[in-house]
């Protein structure tokens, strides 16, 4: 993919962000059953996903295209994870309007307790509405022409890391 229409994907959350975002949710998943004991975490970009997580370089390639397989099979929903950062922009997004919102109300309404209150209750509704913005927003089934091309291990602020390189020339464009 040219990295122009890299950087376009990327800003506009295109579909080669969103599938590859869905492969790295999913083959966390896969990893994390395998490796219980280890910490994990992603990134998702055009061009494949970052895997942050002490595990043998040689465990992530299977695990890709098993949870490639899975996704594009009877397990879509290994694209959702309960820990996305798409959870967290939505808890900080819905707390922050809450908190504004009663903040500009008249007395008495805008004392600190109903500010507190109004901040828990968007926590509460945050968890839902952010599973729901990855079915829907964040994350997309691969298509069929998504490949996995290879794994390339290097380490980030000291911690190992592995990127994911893929290939999906039916998502090049941002909407397709």
């Amino acid at each position: 993919m040219h990295p122009v229409a890299q950087i376009g994907q990327q800003l506009l959350l295109g579909n080669a962000v969103r599938e590859n975002h869905a492969l790295e949710h999913a083959t966390i998943a896969l990893l994390a059953n395998r490796f219980p004991d280890v910490r994990f975490a992603g990134v998702s970009f055009a061009a494949g996903f970052f895997i942050f997580g002490d595990v043998p370089t040689d465990a992530i390639m299977p695990a890709a295209l098993e949870a490639l397989e899975r996704l594009r099979g009877s397990e879509p929903g290994l694209a959702i994870h309960e820990r996305c950062g798409t959870n967290l922009a939505v808890a900080g997004l819905l707390t922050g309007l809450a908190a504004m919102t009663v903040t500009r109300m008249r007395k008495p309404y805008n004392t600190f307790n109903n500010v507190v209150l109004a901040s828990t209750g968007a926590l509460i509704l945050a968890r839902p509405l952010g599973m729901i913005a990855q079915r829907y927003v964040t994350t997309h089934t691969p298509n069929a022409s998504m490949r996995i091309l290879s794994v390339h291990q290097l380490s980030w602020m000291g911690s190992p890391a592995h990127f994911v390189r893929t290939d999906n020339p039916g998502a090049a464009g941002i909407f397709a």
